[in-house]
């Protein structure tokens, strides 16, 4: 059988459901009784590869390394949190806090082969960016002096006085030209998979 294995987490790879199962039942009963070692049956289970995962990684329908549903899930979680405009910190001081644990996610996740779900998720990342700084310009005048720092001129900045919520304001297209993906990039706004490589 294939498997593998990292410290006391492991995966066993069978041909079905049913197999699976079997394999999961004598398994456990060999841990217990050849080295007396209890296994957590909540943290252990059979199910279809694209379904479960292995220190953060799972197998997708085609057989390539992907990132797991539950990294994912985390990655989304503290995205929220890094850009929470409530955070009392500049600018700069978001960037940083973005930068260190973006590259540090990627640095680990970078073995994927499997990419399409990190690409999926850079416009919704980027969109939180946009949302964050939306927020923290606060009120019209601060909006449209930022916009007006950015290259936004003409009839358009009359989006800083706009009462939408932030959310929508962010996917706004005077916002993306404003904070386009180029700007950000340079900016040192990195996303992953194409930007933190090269950080």
């Amino acid at each position: 059988m294939s498997f593998v294995r990292y410290a006391d987490d492991i995966a066993i790879y069978a041909s079905s459901q049913r197999s699976a199962e079997r394999i999961k039942e004598n398994v456990i009963k060999w841990l217990s009784k050849e080295l007396k070692l209890e296994v957590n049956r909540a943290k252990s289970g059979a199910g279809p590869t694209e379904q479960s995962g292995l220190l953060g990684f799972r197998i997708d329908q085609e057989g390539k390394i992907a990132v797991g549903n539950k990294a994912i899930q985390r990655l989304k979680e503290r995205v929220r949190e890094l850009w929470n405009a409530l955070q009392g910190r500049t600018s700069e001081e978001l960037r940083q806090q973005w930068q260190q644990y973006i590259s540090g996610w990627w640095n680990y996740f970078q073995l994927a082969e499997d990419r399409r779900e990190i690409d999926r998720l850079s416009g919704w990342i980027r969109r939180h960016i946009r949302k964050c700084f939306w927020q923290r310009w606060h009120g019209s005048q601060g909006r449209e002096k930022a916009l007006r720092r950015l290259g936004i001129s003409g009839p358009t900045l009359a989006l800083a006085k706009c009462t939408r919520g932030a959310w929508r304001m962010a996917a706004h297209y005077v916002m993306q030209k404003a904070l386009s993906n180029r700007t950000l990039q340079r900016s040192g706004f990195i996303i992953p998979s194409q930007d933190a490589t090269a950080n």
